[in-house]
């Protein structure tokens, strides 16, 4: 009984086995089809395909990105545009009109392609699911197939127009990857705006065709031709506001040409550039993709110097930043004002920059133009500028900390290194310091940060001298010290008479050590007040010993005091 059971499960198995064999072998050509054209979200499902273009070539090869867009420009290059007609997405169009206007956009699209895109081959993959296996495992789409690839984004007026492959599957056929519909119906706007102007079309052929190094010979002749045309009109506009300069009497005129005078040179030679690269000299992908960019850049930085020449301009009219009547003690609140200034000056250009530098990446188009895969990774271009700037970064913050914290202001007087200077400019990278013989030290702002110095103008201007004197033993003190007041009262640069004041610090071997104290409102002038009330009292001492024949100054004798 049990062995009967026993074979009767073991048949039951052979008969589930045998089963799912006889599945498997009859869903194998509907899995193999599906192995080849994928599941249906890697596609876009249509009715039919360009039917009024009749049969697809055999050497157009639509299976893949990188297949359709070579046997497009092969195409066009054979001069075969009918065959070139069969990358396009026709369906918007009626199939009789298919064969008559698929020729036409796809020469129009092939000009646009070669006077405004460069094609990056690397991200048009040879397979016909687009899988970039190459891809990090944190992007997006990785491992993921994809319907659509983005070839390049052309300015279309107000509105950008991307230029886009679909994989397009008709019922009863293969997948094709075509340009999408989307695309095609911006060919003739952007054939329009970039295809040949009214001068090239009247060009001879033999003018425009490629040369040996891709360049034709109208690209070599357009090139300096517009360069020469800029530097003309920028020259002429230079002459022009020269002109107007030279016959401005009124302030604000002088300082309004004065600020206008380089952004609009600026203005005029991009405005040259562009003009001529529209209208006059249609120029390939490579060029355009260089120039594009630089054009941007020239605007900005058109702006930029515009805005700081007049900040710079309202900032002399507000505070002076003479470093010589900055140090007088009654403008300590005009020297707090000029180093705000000129901090606010400074962070508005580090903003002013990046926002500079935002406008022409993000306007650009850059990343997907000139396919910087570096530029592209956030994360590499901070590494990078961060590593090779890091000393100029640093010495940017240290000068806005000493902006803000008011450690070092302009026109304060400092002791640096053991030397008496007053600091006269605070820059982005360095500090500009006067010395007492009127030179200049140049000092990184990040090495004055970490060094300390004496500021004599942080909270009071004024300082306490000391003259030091030593006195023979037969000195009379009191009346000494009674000169040393007289000399004060008639010193115009003590104001605190009250302050002077005469100790006796010591008494050594050759006589009586005192010390000289008083008071100097104006820092800058400390050492100089030292320096002639001790010939002074050195004079007064003298007086004073050849009036009353005793010995004021101490001597020593011949032999050495032995």
């Amino acid at each position: 009984m049990g062995r009967r059971k026993g074979s009767t499960s073991a048949r039951a198995a052979l008969r589930a086995a045998l089963a799912c064999l006889a599945c498997l072998w009859a869903l194998a050509p509907a899995l193999a089809q599906d192995g080849n054209e994928g599941p249906p979200g890697t596609y876009f499902p249509v009715a039919e395909l360009n039917p009024g273009l009749g049969q697809t070539p055999d050497w157009v090869d639509l299976d893949t990105p990188q297949g359709a867009v070579e046997s497009f420009l092969d195409a066009i290059d054979r001069g075969d545009l009918g065959a070139a007609a069969h990358v396009l997405d026709l369906n918007a169009f009626a199939p009789d009109q298919q064969a008559q206007r698929g020729p036409e956009l796809a020469a129009q699209l092939a000009a646009v392609l070669r006077r405004r895109a460069v094609i990056s081959w690397r991200a048009l993959m040879e397979r016909p699911d687009a899988l970039d296996a190459r891809q990090s495992s944190s992007a997006a789409m990785a491992g993921e197939p994809r319907r659509s690839i983005l070839i390049g984004v052309l300015d279309e007026g107000a509105r950008e127009a991307a230029i886009r492959l679909n994989r397009i599957r008709p019922e009863g056929g293969p997948p094709a990857w075509v340009f999408s519909a989307r695309t095609v119906e911006q060919i003739e706007p952007l054939y329009d705006r970039y295809g040949p102007t009214a001068l090239e079309r009247a060009l001879p052929g033999w003018v425009k065709e490629p040369g040996a190094l891709g360049f034709s010979l109208w690209t070599a002749i357009g090139i300096p031709t517009i360069l020469a045309l800029a530097w003309a009109t920028g020259w002429l506009t230079w002459r022009l506001f020269h002109w107007l300069c030279g016959r401005a009497t009124r302030y604000w005129t002088t300082a309004a040409l004065t600020a206008l005078r380089w952004p609009l040179i600026l203005v005029a030679s991009t405005t040259m550039i562009l003009f001529l690269t529209l209208k006059v000299f249609a120029l390939s992908g490579a060029v355009a993709s260089v120039l594009t960019p630089a054009i941007l850049v020239g605007y900005v930085v058109a702006v930029m110097m515009f805005g700081m020449s007049a900040l710079d301009t309202a900032l002399n009219r507000m505070v002076t930043l003479d470093s010589g009547r900055l140090a007088d003690p009654a403008n300590s609140r005009v020297r707090t004002q000029a180093t705000l200034m000129t901090a606010a000056r400074r962070a508005v250009i580090v903003v002013g920059v990046i926002a500079g530098v935002g406008i022409v990446l993000s306007s650009a188009n850059l990343y997907r133009s000139l396919g910087f895969s570096l530029l592209a990774s956030a994360g590499a271009l901070t590494l990078v500028l961060g590593f090779a700037a890091r000393h100029v970064l640093g010495n940017i913050l240290a000068s806005l900390q000493i902006s803000m914290n008011r450690s070092a202001r302009i026109g304060d007087q400092v002791v640096f290194e053991g030397k008496f200077m007053t600091v006269e400019r605070i820059h982005f990278t360095y500090i500009q310091l006067k010395t007492m013989k009127d030179n200049r030290l140049v000092v990184p702002v990040s090495t004055f940060v970490q060094d300390k110095f004496e500021n004599w103008s942080m909270e009071d201007a004024g300082m306490t001298c000391h003259v030091p004197m030593t006195f023979a033993q037969t000195a009379d003190l009191d009346t000494m010290e009674l000169r040393f007041h007289d000399l004060v009262r008639e010193e115009p640069l003590i104001p605190d008479k009250g302050s002077a004041t005469m100790w006796v610090m010591a008494q050594g071997p050759l006589g009586v050590d005192v010390r000289f104290q008083f008071r100097v409102e104006k820092a800058v002038e400390t050492w100089t007040t030292e320096r002639r009330m001790q010939r002074r009292i050195q004079r007064a001492a003298q007086e004073e010993e050849a009036a009353s024949g005793r010995v004021v100054l101490p001597r020593i004798p011949a032999d050495g005091g032995a």
